[in-house]
């Protein structure tokens, strides 16, 4: 196991839905470049995030596992909708442990001036079967109608979620001074036009990779999703020198 990046804590929010893949890859690198690894939740709930529960819930969770590692820099690695999550809890993990804390989005997309994300929350059942379709989930599941109806029910509501986030970034006043973002072309939902107009809520750099690949991270692209997490690991280094 490489231990070049000791000291290093990788803090992964998934897709909605699950994790799937990409937080699958993201904690099998963390466990070759000897980084420590957390796993967090999306807010279940727009009121999960107005009363501030999830926020100190994450927090409560980022301290416990500081506390028990020699971390001294935080990267917050986001997958659609978790990138939301990343950017809404990144001020309050750099405040609070003082460690330099930088973001690294998965196939986000960017709010438009009006703080709208391509969404599930307004598709009916048949357009999120196309999607899921499109991803690979099991025909045979999605042929049927009630299991479509409960994940459509549960993507739409998460989808809601994702929303707010959104909006909240439209109207944040701190914007990030550094950002990494990696899309994939082949995401049918969330192609790279939706993502490339990062710089336009990001003071200073935005860096983007541009690759081959679906909406999910596989084993496929593991070692890009390595060069990106490194890059984004060097740039907040750089960034807080």
């Amino acid at each position: 196991m490489s231990t070049g990046e000791e000291g290093v804590l990788l803090v992964a929010f998934p897709a909605a839905g699950s994790g799937g893949t990409t937080l699958e890859q993201l904690e099998k690198l963390a466990a070759r470049q000897g980084m420590d690894f957390l796993s967090l939740p999306n807010p279940p709930t727009s009121d999960a995030v107005e009363s501030g529960q999830w926020q100190r819930q994450c927090l409560t969770d980022l301290v416990r596992t500081l506390d028990g590692t020699g971390a001294t820099l935080t990267l917050l690695v986001g997958h659609c909708m978790g990138g939301f999550s990343a950017l809404r809890l990144r001020g309050l993990f750099a405040e609070h442990t003082g460690h330099p804390t930088g973001v690294l989005l998965i196939n986000t997309p960017c709010p438009d001036g009006e703080g709208r994300i391509p969404t599930m929350s307004e598709l009916p059942d048949d357009g999120i079967a196309r999607i899921l379709a499109h991803e690979g989930f099991p025909q045979d599941l999605l042929d049927d109608e009630d299991v479509l109806a409960e994940v459509a029910d549960r993507l739409r509501s998460e989808a809601s979620v994702a929303d707010g986030l959104a909006r909240w970034l439209r109207t944040e006043d701190e914007p990030l001074d550094l950002l990494h973002v990696l899309s994939t072309r082949g995401d049918f939902f969330i192609p790279p036009r939706h993502c490339v107009t990062w710089h336009e809520r990001v003071r200073g750099e935005v860096h983007m990779t541009v690759a081959d690949g679906g909406h999910a991270i596989d084993a496929s692209l593991a070692g890009l999703l390595e060069k990106c997490v490194h890059a984004a690991l060097a740039g907040t280094r750089t960034e807080n020198a």
